[in-house]
């Protein structure tokens, strides 16, 4: 038994690092920082919602709280963060039921349906993460980054709170951003 429990601590530790060497470690968006978001975005009530790099679904939580018919999809890497957001799902499986949580490598998954992408990752993924989603997602899609610009972008909006980390919003195809308030 304690095999088995060093295994899985090896494992979850290893996805761990994974996330931190691929695009990002895992730090926990704050609730005032999704709120920020969230409270600031307008969106479709049935909006496709995907969070890359999700940790715990906090983001996508919030939103579908918001939103109950949105659909919301996050993906991560890091298995121990993941495994906390299945839980909160668990606890109120009726309240979440738009809440799709998964493990995969956000590169390897396609956007073609998304309304909204939410990303918290490290700038250094931007520009290849940049152009998987300006090859895959359709124009219009809204593009929420947390903490830093996009590289070479100008933000359509850049939401701001006291001793919060910001939010800058994109939109695939350019043009003026009909759904940011």
């Amino acid at each position: 038994m304690p095999e088995v429990l060093f295994f899985l601590l090896f494992i979850a530790l290893l996805s761990f690092a994974w996330g931190a060497i691929s695009c990002a470690p895992w730090v926990p968006t704050m609730k005032a920082e999704s709120s920020l978001l969230v409270d600031n975005l307008k969106i479709s009530p049935s909006a496709t919602i995907y969070d890359l790099g999700c940790g715990t679904g906090s983001i996508l939580f919030a939103f579908a709280k918001k939103y109950p018919n949105a659909k919301c999809i996050g993906y991560d890497v890091s298995l121990l963060p993941l495994f906390f957001g299945l839980l909160r799902k668990l606890r109120s499986p009726k309240k979440y039921k738009n809440v799709s949580l998964r493990f995969g490598n956000l590169f390897q998954q396609h956007f073609a349906d998304a309304d909204l992408i939410v990303i918290f990752l490290m700038e250094k993924s931007y520009k290849k993460l940049f152009e998987k989603l300006t090859s895959e997602a359709r124009p219009g899609t809204v593009i929420a980054l947390e903490a830093w610009p996009a590289p070479d972008r100008e933000p359509l909006q850049k939401f701001e709170g006291e001793k919060l980390l910001p939010w800058y919003v994109y939109e695939i195809g350019g043009g003026k951003c009909e759904n940011v308030k």
